[in-house]
């Protein structure tokens, strides 16, 4: 069943230029006419169309601005399209900013039953769950101090208690719980994924792509213009950080690769082009040599559940999946690689016969998959060298030298260098 529906919606911002904010500032303009109001319209969404299904948990990616968190208030009835329709059906709980409806000068107790009103449950509805919602928010010690005087993190955990306790159909959250500890986000993890196993519906804005990874079947990518995507988290993910990782000169083809999406329909199916970001452009027309007995045709990474990406965590497995095909007959053959990093360090260099394998049985078109386990590679972007060669290094069939990249975004530690390292501290 449909839940949340969007159908061509746009929403538009006005944005005023040469504003007069006093009565003698207007009076001045309008003599000397100047400093005419200009009005200039911002596109958030446009004519973007979408379903929601029961039980799914939908995630929303996009960089600052881009209408992610509006598109919640969209939801919420908070705001109202300029065009289009929205139809939402049962109730919502939404977490859309730290402490949005709280009362600074009231106490967390105070609150509790402020904002579960607000979220539209009774008084004993409420008094009905509060032990619940204390103990969730493990404030118990601070209910009766004025929340003016909490940290943003202990906003966080008793907005979250209390909107998780109204027992929503739909539970909405905007990024607020970045601002949370690392247990009690885990917590607050642990209890999204809860609500997805008893097939209530989440609609989750974030930029930790970990997390969207983690708990959403679909994601949206909202880009500036208004311009909507939606594809499974891979794919969503994927474009989204080759949009923010790519250089001005690559984005250009990032957008053109968006727009040609948008062309074909708001629901993007099958996507290729997770193959196609894994080349190093600045290095695919050269450094490529080598008889072509064997050629490779295709390489490109995956993580340990399969899916395409060109994006790792510190402490990720990669897979690197290769394709070649034989043009003429060869007796063995050797796949190596080697990795640098952007400072053209040389990093890494192996192939498959250090570890004692040797490849005999060759078909026309042949596929390999080698799994770098639990990589220490810190962030950056990192060059990727295949090449297929004979046993005894003789014959060398092809050789594509810094043809693709990998890279690797930061986690929640903050090391510096190319290379992590797990220390045993004794004091």
């Amino acid at each position: 069943m449909t839940v949340i529906e969007f159908k061509n919606v746009s929403k538009h911002f006005k944005i005023y230029q040469n504003r007069s904010y006093s009565i003698k500032e207007k009076f001045i303009n309008k003599v000397l006419s100047r400093n005419k109001l200009e009005v200039k319209e911002f596109s958030v969404l446009e004519d973007a169309s979408f379903q929601i299904k029961q039980g799914e948990t939908i995630g929303i990616i996009g960089e600052n601005g881009t209408g992610k968190s509006t598109t919640l208030k969209l939801i919420s009835k908070i705001l109202y399209p300029d065009k289009g329709e929205i139809e939402v059906k049962g109730k919502v709980s939404a977490l859309l900013e730290i402490g949005a409806g709280f009362q600074p000068d009231l106490t967390g107790r105070e609150n509790v039953y402020l904002y579960g009103s607000i979220l539209g449950l009774s008084k004993e509805e409420i008094s009905r769950q509060y032990d619940s919602i204390v103990e969730f928010s493990e404030l118990s010690n601070f209910m009766d101090m004025p929340v003016k005087n909490y940290s943003s993190g202990m906003y966080m955990r008793l907005a979250f208690a209390v909107a998780i306790n109204v027992d929503p159909d739909i539970l909405l959250i905007d990024e607020v719980l970045a601002v949370g500890d690392e247990n009690f986000q885990k917590k607050c993890i642990d209890k999204i994924l809860s609500f997805k196993r008893d097939g209530k519906t989440i609609v989750f804005v974030s930029h930790d792509m970990s997390t969207v990874r983690k708990i959403c079947d679909r994601v949206f990518f909202i880009k500036r213009g208004g311009i909507m995507l939606e594809g499974t988290p891979e794919q969503m993910i994927g474009l989204y950080m080759k949009l923010v990782y790519s250089n001005d000169e690559d984005k250009v083809q990032v957008e053109q690769e968006i727009n040609e999406m948008k062309g074909k329909g708001f629901e993007i199916k099958e996507v290729d082009y997770n193959l196609d970001i894994h080349e190093a452009q600045e290095y695919v027309g050269t450094n490529r040599f080598g008889n072509k007995k064997l050629e490779i045709t295709k390489v490109f990474f995956s993580d340990s559940s399969g899916h395409v990406r060109n994006n790792f965590y510190p402490g990720e497995s990669i897979s690197v999946n290769v394709e070649f095909k034989k043009n003429k007959e060869v007796s063995d053959a050797v796949f190596g690689f080697a990795i640098y990093s952007e400072e053209d360090w040389h990093l890494v260099g192996h192939n498959c016969k250090n570890d004692g394998l040797i490849i005999t049985d060759i078909k026309e078109n042949n596929h390999i998959k080698l799994t770098i386990r639990n990589q220490r590679f810190l962030k950056g972007k990192y060059y990727f060298t295949a090449a297929l060669h004979n046993s005894d290094e003789t014959d060398q069939y092809d050789f594509r030298e810094r043809h693709f990249y990998f890279q690797i975004i930061q986690d929640e530690r903050t090391d510096t260098g190319k290379i992590r390292v797990d220390c045993d501290w004794n004091l």
